[in-house]
């Protein structure tokens, strides 16, 4: 495992089914009571789920006291992704760009007792210290694709981070689990970051 594989830190909702948009084009987080919450610490998370299809769409974001350099210097790093990241066991690098603009990642990650455990591969392209973009290349997912974008507030000393998602498991997934994801998970590894 290297500094860089972390970068993945994108294990999060391995059973989500989200759809991403961009996080500043989309205005997200939209309301003011979305942004009240991230002025009191908190996590907003907006996701609309479609049971029937099995998808929907996620986006969470979150507000963090340091500028987007040290926020992306912290997600980006698998040692401590793995201490923070909710049911990541493991992530290795199978391949890198020399210039370090993307790189090819291995995750596994075991979500509960509900699920089996998730094997897969993604591809992370980079563009720091502003925004980690991902997509699927193999495993336990039809789709898995994503992005964190690190947005300078407060004239740089601040970050806000959104996230959103697009996973589809190869195998149905009960929406009481995806929920259950969404409340818990999502938070817990956006406060952990901070």
């Amino acid at each position: 495992m290297t500094a860089h594989a972390g970068r993945l830190f994108l294990v999060l909702l391995a059973c989500a089914a989200a759809l991403p948009s961009r996080s500043t084009e989309a205005g997200f987080p939209r309301s003011a009571s979305q942004q009240a919450m991230l002025e009191r610490r908190e996590v907003v998370v907006d996701a609309e789920l479609d049971s029937a299809l099995g998808r929907g769409t996620v986006r969470a974001a979150i507000r963090i006291a340091a500028p987007p350099s040290r926020v992306y210097a912290a997600m980006t790093n698998c040692e401590t992704a793995l201490t923070f990241v909710p049911h990541l066991r493991e992530c290795v690098v199978i391949d890198r760009d020399p210039q370090g603009r993307f790189e090819v990642i291995s995750h596994v990650s075991d979500v509960g007792w509900f699920m089996p455990t998730s094997r897969y591969m993604f591809r992370a392209d980079y563009d720091p210290p502003r925004s980690v973009e991902f997509r699927h290349v193999a495993g336990d997912f039809r789709e898995n694709e994503g992005r964190w974008d690190l947005i300078p507030v407060d004239a740089g000393r601040a970050t806000l981070v959104t996230y959103r998602v697009r996973v589809v498991p190869t195998i149905p997934v009960p929406q009481w689990a995806v929920r259950g994801i969404l409340k818990r998970e999502l938070p817990k590894l956006l406060q952990a970051l901070r």
